[in-house]
């Protein structure tokens, strides 16, 4: 007959293994945490020449294929490697950053009558469509490459005003994340300034 006694632990060991306990647990505690990031603050643009438009126009979020628009910073590994940053995300997904911040810019720009979106239902006589197709860091040579194809439609007559892909490839100030997102931020100001260009070309030639 085997008889069960309960283990009897010294005292030096107990406290040994109290130590331990709290070395595993501060350690578990004390990793790297998640970082959220938005884009900066663009430059106010200029009001547009010739604008406002009348009417009306639909901003939906941009459309994004893969990782491109998902949450984690982006950064090129190789020629042909995309990867991700550990613990660095954007606070949305590029595709409705990218949303908010031609919006903003449109109304900024005092460009159209009305500037919403899919959500609120509104009748609209323009449309926004954006295919974010680049959006990444290059810590290689310290820049920030973003590729993005904009077109502007009026809804009547389905009759395109504007399409046209937006590239730039812009220094980052500095190092590290924290740099790379000032950098994204200094991109879309030099895209969406030569989108404004282009839609008031349009408008002073019809």
């Amino acid at each position: 007959m085997m008889i069960w006694a309960p283990l009897k632990i010294g005292n030096k060991l107990c406290r040994k293994l109290t130590i331990l306990g709290v070395l595993v647990l501060t350690a578990c505690g004390g990793g790297p945490r998640d970082s959220y990031y938005l884009l900066g603050d663009l430059t106010p643009p200029a009001p547009l020449e010739g604008g406002p438009i009348e009417g009306t126009i639909d901003v939906p979020a941009f459309r994004a294929a893969g990782i491109v628009n998902e949450r984690a910073i982006l950064f090129r590994s190789g020629p042909n490697q995309l990867a991700q940053y550990s613990y660095h995300h954007w606070f949305e997904p590029p595709g409705i950053l990218l949303q908010r911040a031609i919006k903003d810019t449109l109304l900024r720009a005092n460009a159209f009558d009305v500037v919403t979106s899919p959500e609120l239902r509104l009748d609209r006589d323009y449309e926004l469509l954006g295919n974010l197709q680049r959006f990444e860091h290059v810590p290689a040579n310290s820049s920030i490459v973003v590729e993005v194809e904009i077109s502007v439609r009026r809804v009547e007559g389905n009759k395109g005003l504007v399409l046209k892909t937006y590239s730039v490839d812009v220094p980052a100030p500095g190092q590290g994340v924290d740099a790379a997102v000032s950098g994204f931020s200094k991109a879309l100001d030099l895209i969406f300034a030569e989108f404004l260009t282009d839609l008031s070309v349009i408008i002073s030639g019809s």
